[in-house]
């Protein structure tokens, strides 16, 4: 037996004795880019807020809290949240979608000009489009145990998950850092 100074080498044991090194599983994989992709969010709001300020007080605090709750429930996502926060934080972002598509359809009724439909913004496009993958994904680890097929899509969820964070970073939080 081959003896290094850090112990016995991998080779030196019987196949059915080598312990492998465990890796993330999918469904943690997918919730910590997840988890990533929704801090992005949070950070996206916050450029969000400092942009709004002097337009209308009330956007900028609005959108202040939704980050705040935004990188929280990124930080819950990270340490592997119960199916609760999963399907609550899963709930506040199809809220933040639906909020989004009225404020770019017919307008809120409290702005500085109500009823009246914003214009789409690359940043808030790309906010939405993480915010809609966020609750696909989520929604795949959650419920991934009841129903059939979710299994596949926790599989590709990864690959998505990282292409939407990289259009985040470079379209979203960008956007607003100028």
């Amino acid at each position: 037996m081959r003896v290094s100074a850090l112990g016995p080498s991998l080779g030196s044991r019987p196949r059915e004795q080598q312990q492998e090194r465990p890796g993330y599983a999918a469904r943690e994989t997918v919730l910590v880019l997840t988890a990533a992709l929704v801090f992005i969010d949070g950070l996206i709001h916050i450029g969000a807020a400092v942009d709004h300020f002097e337009e209308f007080h009330l956007y900028a605090a609005a959108f202040g809290v939704l980050a705040a709750v935004q990188i929280a429930w990124a930080a819950m996502l990270a340490r592997q949240p119960s199916r609760r926060v999963l399907l609550a934080g899963c709930a506040f972002s199809a809220g933040v979608i639906a909020m989004w598509a009225t404020s770019r359809t017919v307008g809120v009724p409290i702005a500085p000009q109500p009823w009246r439909p914003e214009p789409v913004g690359v940043a808030d496009l790309v906010e939405t489009l993480g915010e809609t993958v966020t609750v696909v994904a989520v929604l795949s680890v959650a419920l991934s145990p009841k129903l059939r097929g979710t299994e596949r899509a926790i599989r590709l969820m990864p690959g998505v998950l990282l292409c939407v964070l990289f259009a985040s970073v470079l379209f979203g939080v960008a956007a607003h850092a100028g």
